[in-house]
C-alpha cells in the first residue's frame, strides 16, 4: 500500500458534499446513506443520541487488528467528523485496490458521536452533559453507546478524534498548532505502560511521516490524567488510545488545511498499526514533540503607530483580538467575527497570529478612536494610502 502520494490525491478523497465546517445532521445523514448499500461496510444495529438522532456505528475489514475511531463527542468540534468522513472515501478506495487496510484491520467507527450538540453547535450534549467527562458515570447514552461498543470489540488501539480553538500555538515559533496528538495518561503517575508506550509510537510514526507538512504546527496535547475522560479511561483498560486535535490557521475559516492534516493523520495512524512499522520508531519522538500551549497574543498586532492629539504626536502598539458575543466559556472563540481593540500602548511581550509594522503609518481621525473593546474599524494612512485596520483581519 503506497500511501506516499496521499497529501496530492487528497482532494480525491474529501467529502464535496460536506465543504464548510458548519453542518447539519441531515447533510450528514445524506452520506452515510451513500455507503450503507456497500458490502465492505458493516452497518450495526441503530442506537440513538438522548434526542432520538440515529448514531452510526460502521465496521470495515477483517483483520486481527482492531481499531476504535469516534469523532465529534463535542458538538462544537465538526472538523474531526469530516476528515473521518474523507477516511470512508479513502476505505473505499483501499477496498477497490489493494485491501491492505481491510485485510489487515477491524476498523470500527462511530462518526459523529454527538449528532444533538452538533445542531446546536454545542460542546455538550442535549442533557448539558459533557461526554468526554462521563465516561465513569455513564449518564448520558452517547458515553453508554461508547462504552458497549468498546466492550465488545475490545479494540487495541482507539483514535479519539477532536477540535481545539485557533489560540494554541507550538514552541520555539509559535505558529498556530494545526496538528496535536497525545497519548493520554493511564494514572496519576505518568507511567508509561506497554499499552501507553504503543500509542506514543504510533504518534510518533504520524509525525515523522507529515512532518514536511505540519513542521512548526504539531504538538503534544496538554498531558494530565483525567479519568473521567474516555481517552484516559481505555488505555487504562489496555487500548492504546491516542487524542487527535485539529487546530487552525489565521483566514482558514472552515479549517480546510486541518481538516486534511487530520485526515492525513487519520490514514497514516491506521496505516503504521496495520503494517507494524511503529514497533521498530521511537518514543522519544513523542516526548520531543512541543507542548500544545494557549496562546497569549492578538488575532492581528499593529507595531509602532503613530497617533496625533492637540497635545502632541507619539507611537503605540495595538492588540486586536475578536471577543465572544455568547457568555458561553466553551464556545470557540473562532466562530465569532466581532474583532475589538484588547490592548494599548508598547507591546513589544506580546505577539500577533498577524502583525503589521505600522513605522510611517498614522491614525486618521482623532486620538479618542482608540479605545479599550472599540471596534477594529478605523483608518490609518501613509499619505498616499488610506488603510482600513478591518482589512488586515
Amino acid at each position: 500500500m503506497d500511501i506516499s502520494k496521499l497529501d496530492t490525491e487528497y482532494e480525491f478523497y474529501k467529502e464535496n458534499s460536506l465543504p464548510f465546517r458548519h453542518y447539519k445532521y441531515s447533510e450528514y445523514n445524506d452520506v452515510i446513506k451513500k455507503h450503507q448499500h456497500k458490502s465492505f461496510f458493516k452497518f450495526w444495529k441503530e442506537e440513538f443520541s438522548f434526542e432520538g438522532r440515529k448514531i452510526n456505528i460502521i465496521e470495515y475489514g477483517t483483520g486481527a487488528e482492531t481499531v476504535l475511531i469516534w469523532s465529534q463527542m463535542h458538538g462544537n468540534e465538526p472538523v474531526s467528523t469530516l476528515s473521518l468522513m474523507d477516511c470512508i472515501n479513502f476505505l473505499c478506495a483501499d477496498y477497490d485496490s489493494d485491501r491492505f487496510l481491510f485485510n489487515n484491520l477491524r476498523i470500527v467507527m462511530i462518526p459523529l458521536l454527538n449528532p444533538d450538540g452538533n445542531e446546536l453547535f454545542d460542546r455538550r450534549n442535549a442533557q448539558g452533559i459533557d461526554i468526554n467527562r462521563d465516561a465513569r458515570t455513564l449518564i448520558s447514552p452517547e458515553a453508554r453507546i461508547l462504552t458497549e461498543v468498546h466492550g465488545k470489540v475490545n479494540p487495541k488501539f482507539a483514535l479519539n478524534l477532536h477540535d481545539q480553538e485557533l489560540y494554541y500555538t507550538s514552541k520555539p515559533l509559535l505558529l498556530q498548532t494545526v496538528l496535536a496528538m497525545l497519548a493520554p495518561e493511564c494514572d496519576d503517575k505518568k507511567s508509561v505502560t506497554p499499552t501507553r508506550l504503543r500509542a506514543m509510537k504510533v504518534i510518533s510514526e504520524v509525525y515523522c511521516k507529515l512532518r514536511g507538512l505540519i513542521e512548526g504546527r504539531v504538538a503534544r496535547y496538554t498531558d494530565e490524567f483525567t479519568p473521567s475522560a474516555f481517552g484516559d479511561t481505555f488505555m487504562e483498560k489496555g487500548t492504546s488510545s491516542i487524542l487527535i486535535e485539529s487546530g487552525s490557521i489565521s483566514g482558514d475559516k472552515d479549517r480546510k488545511f486541518a481538516r486534511k492534516v487530520v485526515f492525513l493523520a487519520i490514514i497514516n495512524a491506521l496505516t503504521t498499526i496495520a503494517n507494524k512499522s511503529y514497533e521498530k520508531q521511537s518514543s522519544e519522538v513523542y516526548n520531543a514533540l512541543p507542548d500544545n500551549q494557549r496562546y497569549n497574543g492578538y488575532d492581528l498586532k499593529i507595531n509602532n503607530l503613530t497617533v496625533e492629539s492637540p497635545h502632541g504626536s507619539y507611537q503605540l502598539d495595538l492588540g486586536i483580538r475578536r471577543i465572544k458575543p455568547s457568555h458561553n466559556p466553551e464556545d470557540f472563540t473562532d466562530d465569532f467575527s466581532d474583532y475589538r481593540i484588547a490592548n494599548i500602548g508598547k507591546l513589544d511581550t506580546f505577539g500577533g497570529i498577524k502583525v503589521f509594522d505600522a513605522s510611517g503609518w498614522k491614525l486618521c481621525g482623532n486620538y479618542t478612536k482608540i479605545r479599550m473593546l472599540s471596534k477594529a474599524d478605523f483608518d490609518i494612512t501613509d499619505g498616499n494610502t488610506i488603510l482600513n485596520i478591518s482589512k488586515l483581519l
